[in-house]
């Protein structure tokens, strides 16, 4: 199906500073200069309040790397939400460790805290708290959990990067902290990864690790130039519509292998996996960029949050009857990475569907969990599973207009009258 233009479910603003840093970084060759790295990780430390920061090249990376800086043993538990981005899951598969699913809550489908004593065992030795959407998890009980059962919290604010918790910015809660700045995250680099480091501790086994990288490859450099310059395309809408087959085909292609290597790495094999983690140091292309967008991220998280607040005004009489629409927690500082919003079941493909054919991009979000779960869990999880079958998302990011939100509200209603 094709369209003369099409809003894009993410977009970024991507200027001169972006462009020229990564440029120069190209041209001149000094791909693998630890100054540039540096200066991101010192400047990302000081925006989270964090000890240390360190680099490398993705956000799963970062989240393999601070799993095995932990030094657990093999077979050790990590309680991890049971909705959320099924990378989480192989990350901790990857370490050598066991996720054990707790159910999320349905009003902010994060992570559950009530439920964490039940799953916690004798081979429980950390949990993964992740801000889904840039909605930050209720901390102080998770917090507590932990200082009573003697658990490692690495908080994953992979999506959540400026986001608040009374008034404590997600990031500064965990022993260890993850980001991401690939594609559709706060703020991107073309790809990388960040740890952050609360306990100091762990600043020995992190470093070390990190040490241990290989430098980016070729390979990596040009992924990291053509996801700049994509971004910079969505923010053409006609430029979108033409590229938009070739997003969806990458997204759903790595959803497939990394459900494979879950399942395969369930059962013990680690033998021919899919080649969706690939460890290595952060080129300093991507740090440059980084380091301009971060200098903006706050405007960039208050239009989000702007825009959802137009949206929810737009859509208000609709939520409670067709749709669910986010809810509003003033101890949060929710930035909107993603606007998600539940329709009944059996209706999102229709929806979708319809909202595509009007020119509005939308995203069925982590659909594959129910299956996933089913194939590595005998429990049963009745949020997470539903969620797969009726969660989606609106475009929400900063160069939304105030007629695209028209756009994507009327849209939305009028494609909820016909299904």
């Amino acid at each position: 199906m094709k369209f003369a233009k099409m809003i894009p479910m993410v977009a970024l603003p991507i200027g001169f500073g972006e462009m020229f840093s990564l440029s120069r970084t190209l041209a001149f060759g000094n791909l693998f200069s630890c100054s540039t790295v540096t200066d991101f990780e010192k400047k990302l430390a000081n925006y989270i309040g964090s000890k240390r920061v360190f680099a490398c090249n993705s956000g799963r990376t970062a989240l393999y790397m601070a799993l095995k800086a932990l030094g657990l043993k093999t077979g050790d538990e990590v309680l991890v939400p049971a909705y959320t981005c099924g990378i989480v899951f192989e990350m901790i598969f990857r370490a050598g460790l066991r996720p054990a699913f707790v159910d999320v809550v349905p009003e902010t489908y994060n992570l559950d805290p009530q439920l964490i004593p039940e799953m916690v065992t004798s081979k429980t030795r950390a949990i993964i708290p992740v801000h889904l959407f840039g909605y930050p998890c209720n901390m102080d009980p998770i917090v507590e959990a932990a200082d009573k059962y003697g658990l490692y919290i690495v908080e994953d604010a992979a999506q959540a990067l400026g986001a608040e918790y009374k008034g404590q910015k997600a990031g500064s809660f965990g022993d260890l902290v993850i980001f991401s700045f690939g594609p559709g995250k706060s703020v991107m680099g073309g790809e990388g990864g960040a740890i952050a480091i609360n306990n100091t501790e762990l600043t020995e086994s992190v470093e070390s690790l990190l040490f241990q990288l290989s430098n980016p490859d070729l390979r990596w450099e040009l992924h990291v130039a053509k996801n700049i310059l994509a971004m910079k395309m969505f923010s053409n809408e006609a430029l979108y519509a033409f590229v938009k087959g070739s997003v969806d085909s990458s997204i759903k292609k790595m959803d497939e292998m990394t459900i494979q290597n879950c399942l395969a790495l369930s059962r013990g094999s680690s033998s021919d996996l899919n080649p969706t983690l690939k460890p290595s140091k952060m080129p300093e292309a991507s740090a440059a960029v980084i380091i301009k967008q971060l200098e903006k991220l706050d405007d960039l998280n208050r239009m989000r949050i702007m825009n959802a607040n137009k949206l929810i005004s737009f859509l208000e009489a609709e939520d409670g009857k067709s749709i669910r629409l986010p809810q509003i927690n003033s101890d949060v500082k929710n930035t909107f990475t993603r606007f998600p919003i539940q329709v009944m079941k059996g209706k999102r493909n229709l929806v979708m569907n319809e909202m595509l054919r009007r020119g509005v991009d939308v995203k069925e979000l982590y659909y594959y969990v129910d299956d996933l779960l089913h194939g590595l869990s005998r429990t049963r999880f009745p949020t997470a599973e539903a969620l797969t079958d009726c969660l989606m998302a609106l475009p929400n990011h900063p160069l939304l207009t105030e007629a695209d939100l028209e756009k994507i509200s009327k849209s939305l209603i009028l494609s909820l009258q016909v299904t």
